[in-house]
């Protein structure tokens, strides 16, 4: 029970000692202004699912736009016809993790249309577009000043982990995905204390995420360790336009991969075949981690993404029907290619 009492303390003295860390919660995204720089805000749930307008949510998809919301039970509700549907309706565009930092592009009624960061896309300059519910965003200028220019903790084992209440980590909070990064503020043996855009300062397990003083200061991987980051997620649903632990689609898998790496890649699979900053490799010169792309035949109409594996197998979000696995490269008329990210 000391421990407990100490730790209770010891994370008021931070909140003290450091005014701006006494976060309020976030308000909801205000109208913003014509200004050069568009206005700024948070994602302040688990995950954002990005819709592609306003109306493109069903009634199915309540527990996806709600605050909070509950992705597990969103994905399990669907049929697969609802699945389906997410792709062939065009309904959804991206995900955003929680804490992401999202610019303003518009609003609609209780809407707001944001660009995503570190999400790099054709279609605009600041992030990745698209329509998110004002609940789901928060306007926290203290969080994005830590997030600016402290160490961040990202959470990157296992699947999904948890936010706590306290140091002892009894007190669960709020899931998080992998791939989450939020500003560090302390620490102690056990747990990282970490700032939140709308909650506050929240404890996570040393053992579930790793702290870096920034992006640059991620080790480079090698394919094996991409190879590896990937494996942790078979058998994980598809999900259109899904980029967190609870569902990928194929391009939102393979960027995650190298984000969580320390790499941004684009976020669809024809940009990142066709990006600058990659380098296309021939079928016999594969190494784990390029990435194989498949298109109509004889065109740049990229509609697919893997991962190479070894050994003649790579590893994929297929489809709706199909959850993350590794299988044999499909090496047939559909494959356009394949392009590799790491140096050497």
């Amino acid at each position: 029970m000391h421990h407990l009492r100490t730790s209770r303390r010891f994370a008021a003295g931070v909140a003290a000692s450091v005014a701006a860390l006494a976060l309020a919660p976030g308000a909801s995204a205000a109208p913003s202004h014509d200004t050069a720089t568009p206005a700024v805000r948070y994602v302040d749930v688990s995950v954002a699912t990005v819709w592609t307008d306003p109306s493109s949510p069903r009634p199915v998809d309540a527990k996806a736009v709600g605050n909070p919301v509950d992705m597990p039970g969103w994905i399990h509700d669907m049929t697969p016809d609802q699945q389906e549907g997410l792709t062939d309706d065009n309904l959804t565009q991206t995900q955003a993790l929680y804490g992401a930092k999202v610019s303003v592009l518009a609003h609609r009624g209780s809407w707001t249309e944001v660009a995503v960061a570190n999400q790099p896309t054709p279609k605009n300059d600041l992030g990745y577009p698209g329509w998110v519910p004002d609940i789901q965003l928060a306007k926290n200028p203290v969080f994005g000043a830590l997030q600016a220019h402290r160490p961040f903790a990202l959470v990157d084992k296992g699947i999904a982990d948890w936010m706590y209440d306290n140091a002892a980590l009894t007190k669960k909070d709020m899931q998080v995905s992998v791939n989450t990064r939020l500003p560090l503020i302390a620490t102690t043996p056990q747990a990282l204390l970490v700032a939140t855009p709308d909650r506050g300062l929240k404890w996570i397990a040393r053992s579930d995420a790793t702290v870096y003083r920034s992006e640059s200061a991620i080790p480079t991987p090698t394919g094996a360790d991409l190879v590896r980051t990937a494996e942790t997620f078979l058998g994980q649903p598809y999900v259109w336009a899904g980029r967190a632990a609870w569902g990928f689609d194929c391009s939102g898998f393979t960027s995650t991969i190298y984000e969580l790496h320390g790499i941004v890649i684009p976020r669809d699979a024809g940009p990142q075949a066709l990006d600058g900053g990659a380098t296309r490799v021939a079928k016999a010169d594969l190494r784990a981690g390029d990435l194989l792309f498949y298109a109509d035949p004889g065109t740049d109409d990229i509609y697919h993404v893997a991962m190479y594996v070894g050994d003649g197998r790579m590893i994929e979000a297929y489809d709706h029907l199909t959850p993350v696995r590794v299988t044999p490269v499909r090496f047939n008329s559909a494959y356009w290619g394949a392009v590799r990210y790491l140096a050497g």
